[in-house]
């Protein structure tokens, strides 16, 4: 594994020096205890008694390992080398626990938990794949209430900005021990839903293309004609993505 690395984005003028110090006191903040929530064990699924069960499905957005950088929201913390002001961390290996919005760092002192809550963004990395970009829900105000606090994958960036939101769903076991039914394991399934913004509101996307043609009003006609020249499905994943890079990039 490589050495775990971490960099602060610095202010206009600050030295090389500096920056180098408040890595390593961010690098300690994570390995030494600042940001430690605990050593954590992957089997085992908070809030529920998992001894007599079995957990069916992953409550990881991706069960593997990815390189990251990692954004934090600007905050001083204290840790046993003194108090040290979080920014962010790169070269990170980190998974996402979907079910209680935890952040995994896999770190040379082991695996080790933080909140979510306490980072902003993140950039995922992995072997001849595209990087892919996410930003804390908390970014945004839901006022219907469709989210957790988790991370939006950003699809599309721009003015109406196109995200995907991964839902966790937990069955819980439902074991009849009188008449022999039901199940005794805990099943989890994920299920990816769109989101779009509208200023700083986050609205969950209908793929029926005349709300998307009125939601891109402004452009409206050049949308439709793009569409209808390339022959695009707002039905198609990777059609809407096409049309959202079309309406924010014109």
């Amino acid at each position: 594994m490589k050495k775990l690395t971490s960099i602060f984005l610095c202010l206009i003028g600050t030295t090389v020096l500096a920056q180098n110090s408040m890595m390593q006191n961010t690098k300690d903040a994570l390995n030494v205890g600042g940001l430690k929530v605990g050593q954590h064990n992957s089997t085992m699924l908070y809030g529920f008694d998992t001894r007599t069960t079995e957990v069916l499905g992953s409550y990881y957005l991706d069960q593997d390992w990815s390189l990251a950088t990692v954004r934090f929201y600007p905050k001083t913390i204290s840790t046993p080398k003194g108090t040290v002001k979080l920014d962010s961390l790169t070269d990170v290996q980190i998974r996402i626990i979907l079910y209680g919005n935890d952040v995994e760092f896999n770190t040379p002192e082991g695996v080790k938990v933080i909140s979510g809550t306490l980072i902003k963004s993140f950039t995922l990395q992995k072997n001849n794949q595209l990087p892919k970009n996410y930003v804390s829900t908390l970014e945004f105000v839901d006022n219907y209430d469709k989210t957790k606090p988790s991370f939006f994958e950003l699809l599309v960036d721009g003015k109406i900005k196109l995200l995907e939101y991964t839902k966790v769903n937990i069955q819980k076991p439902d074991y009849v021990e009188a008449f022999n039914t039901g199940s005794k394991d805990i099943k989890i399934t994920k299920d990816k839903q769109l989101f779009i913004t509208q200023g700083n509101e986050v609205l969950k996307l209908s793929t029926n293309k005349k709300e998307i043609l009125e939601l891109m009003s402004d452009k409206k006609a050049e949308v439709e004609a793009f569409i209808k020249q390339n022959d695009l499905s707002v039905k198609d994943r990777v059609d809407l993505l096409q049309i959202f890079k079309f309406y924010n990039g014109k």
